[in-house]
């Protein structure tokens, strides 16, 4: 590298890159006294101090003050008192606001005056990131033994140590080609699908220089090369990354992301990313993400394949069905170790930059900005989907919090919407959308780094300290009692089969061999009209309520429905092969609600042109909507009637039924006359 390289870059202000060219200028140089050594350290203090990076400076005026040189020592004097004044002063963050996402944030950005910091986490975490790693890797290795296993016995009955020896061969070396290759398989996906550019520390010094500062010192920290970094034209907020040497890694960000964040918030992103790099977490989820990723773009293709096949639809359907199943379980061997990793790397990208209120606002933004693609029964994006355990969060559990951050930003509510996360703090189903989801949910992880925020003194973002003092209002009493409920509700249709089975055993003596199928048959129809009649309750008890007392309300059910009435703009509806009747949208005075609509057979099955029709009559029309409320993946109310507010005419009369409770019963009754059937039949013949 030139000197002159050095100095068009400084001109250029590509701040990032004149650093880069003058220190390797500078670590060449022979003669550390000539001219132009001495001119390179000088464009050095000047694209140090640009950058913010006043330590660095001092450091190398304090070399030059030592020279003989009598000018070149007075310009280092005044320097260094520039440069200590600069080191002394408040630290004013370097943030770019965002102004359409400012009104979002509660408190005003607070962070720590210094980076590199040091936090405490229980080093249960650290043990259970080490265990989830071995466990996933055993997991997935053995799950290739297994398959090897299957295929053998297609060629052989009798399984021998020699087939046991060449099963496990086969299953190293290809753990082994798997490990190595999951790097490139996910280079293929990415750039097959979403057209993934590769861009320079330059081009990334543009959007987010602090970003840019956090990567250099780690990889000189850490004595690593500069990841890989990649871009993609998305409008979902994506960051994660890949590979399986640190020295390759790379870190993939969308343009959404910068849409979103501001410059701090996009540095303790990137400081996330490389939490996960110095871990080690990121080579097994690549290892493990590959394989899931081409199963999710298996369905994908076939999906597609379906829509444009002119015969044998259904076929195509369920192959892609399948595959969806296949890539869906898939997901749940990288659950723990991405919880583990997730827990580490959020305090890692708080050490690094001093700010957990960063990457606490971080997080809240990134779920409305994914809201559009995180609604019932509607396109899902296939970054998000695709990227899910690779990824900073799980788009399949941020639809709550994108719909309380809305409805913060548009302001329309005398309520909180900020204590959306006590749900996710405090009830007891927490754990169970937890387990289903990639990554630990999102007020989890507020609460850790709210703790880091506690530790260097700063103030929490959302009032979050005051929100963990809920805990002592709480009626834990009623927390679990419902619960308990609810998990009886949920498992219902278990215990009758559970039942079913023991009175088949019990009366083994009729010597009837379909008695187990006609009981399990009957218990598991009970069961489902036993849980249809508790998930739907009276609806004389129906309360008057919008969508922000139910986000915010902590005791909401993930099972049992509450009743509710909401007034508001019914906005549209939608369906799709794996969602069961119409999805409504309504927008009430604070945000969106998702409405579940399930006409009856005849409009729904036969002729759902009148359903159509009175759909299309409704949309953007003030309504009222009553139903039973449930706070599971998606916050929905299970619809009961919907009727508008006022009617224009006789003619455009027009109003929907939901039939929840209807085609539970015929469901379950079908299950329940089916057993009794086979029962009676049985028993007359055999």
């Amino acid at each position: 590298m030139s000197l002159k390289a050095g100095k068009e870059a400084l001109l250029r202000k590509h701040y990032t890159e004149a650093i880069a060219i003058l220190t390797e200028y500078s670590q060449g140089c022979a003669d550390p006294t000539s001219k132009d050594y001495v001119q390179a350290q000088i464009w050095l203090v000047s694209a140090y101090k640009k950058t913010g990076r006043a330590d660095k400076a001092i450091a190398i005026c304090e070399q030059l003050e030592t020279y003989a040189d009598p000018q070149l020592q007075k310009w280092a004097q005044k320097s260094l008192i520039t440069l200590r004044a600069v080191l002394d002063e408040p630290s004013d963050d370097r943030i770019k606001r965002n102004e359409d996402v400012a009104s979002v944030i509660k408190s005003a950005p607070r962070r720590y005056r210094k980076k590199d910091v040091t936090l405490a986490l229980p080093s249960r975490y650290t043990y259970f990131l080490i265990a989830a790693i071995l466990f996933t890797i055993l997991a997935i290795v053995g799950l290739q033994f297994l398959i090897g296993y299957a295929i053998s016995l297609i060629f052989t009955t009798t399984f021998t140590s020699a087939w046991l020896t060449a099963i496990s061969i086969v299953t190293f070396v290809v753990s082994i080609l798997l490990f190595f290759m999951s790097p490139w398989i996910i280079d293929i996906t990415q750039k097959q699908y979403h057209r993934i550019q590769w861009i320079t520390l330059a081009d990334l010094d543009e959007k987010s220089p602090e970003a840019v500062e956090i990567i250099e010192n780690f990889c000189e920290k850490y004595n690593i090369f500069v990841p890989r970094l990649g871009w993609i034209e998305d409008d979902a907020p994506v960051a994660f990354t890949y590979g399986v040497i640190s020295n390759s890694a790379r870190i993939v960000v969308s343009r959404g992301l910068f849409e979103c964040l501001d410059d701090d918030e996009i540095a303790t992103v990137y400081a996330y990313q490389l939490g996960r790099i110095r871990n080690k977490s990121f080579a097994v989820l690549t290892f493990i993400s590959a394989p899931v990723q081409v199963l999710y773009y298996l369905y994908v293709l076939l999906s597609r394949q379906s829509y444009r096949a002119k015969s044998a639809k259904q076929i195509w359907q369920i192959a892609a069905t399948f595959a969806n199943v296949l890539y869906s379980l898939s997901n749940y061997l990288l659950v723990w170790l991405s919880h583990a990793s997730t827990i580490v790397s959020d305090r890692f990208a708080s050490e690094v930059t001093g700010n957990p209120n960063a990457l606490a606002r971080a997080l809240p933004k990134m779920a409305r900005q994914m809201l559009p693609y995180n609604q019932p029964a509607m396109p899902t994006n296939r970054l998000l989907e695709s990227t899910r355990a690779l990824g900073i969060c799980d788009r399949q559990t941020m639809t709550a919090i994108g719909l309380a951050m809305e409805i913060a930003h548009v302001g329309q509510t005398d309520q909180d919407p900020y204590r959306v996360f006590l749900w996710e703090l405090f009830n007891p189903w927490r754990r169970w959308l937890e387990i289903h989801s990639t990554h630990p949910l999102t007020g989890k992880r507020l609460r850790f780094l709210s703790g880091y925020s506690k530790q260097l003194g700063l103030v929490t973002e959302y009032d979050f300290a005051e929100l963990l003092k809920e805990e002592k209002k709480l009626n834990k009493k009623r927390l679990y009692q419902n619960f308990w409920r609810d998990l009886f509700i949920q498992i219902s249709p278990f215990i009758g089969v559970a039942i079913a089975l023991i009175a088949s055993m019990l009366l083994y003596q009729l010597f009837n061999r379909w008695l187990l199928l006609s009981f399990s048959l009957i218990g598991l129809g009970l069961g489902f009209m036993f849980q249809g009649s508790l998930r739907y309750p009276d609806f004389r008890k129906v309360a008057d309520t919008d969508l922000v007392s139910l986000l915010i309300d902590p005791y909401a059910s993930y099972v049992q429905g509450s009743p509710v009435q909401i007034p508001g703009e019914l906005l549209g509806y939608g369906t799709d092969e794996f969602y069961i009747g119409y999805s409504l949208r309504l927008e009430d005075q604070g945000g969106l609600a998702f409405l579940n609509y399930i006409p009856n057979f005849r409009q729904w099955i036969i002729d759902p042109s009148n359903t159509i029709k009175n759909l299309e009559l409704l949309c953007d029309r003030s309504v009222l909507a009553s139903g039973w409320f449930r706070r599971g993946k998606f916050p929905i109310i299970d619809l009961s009637t919907l009727q508008p507010i006022m009617q224009d005419s006789p003619k455009h009369r027009a109003s929907l039924i939901s039939y929840h409770q209807f085609w539970n019963n015929i469901g379950s009754s079908v299950l329940v006359l089916l057993g009794l059937s086979i029962l009676l039949l049985t028993s007359r013949l055999f």
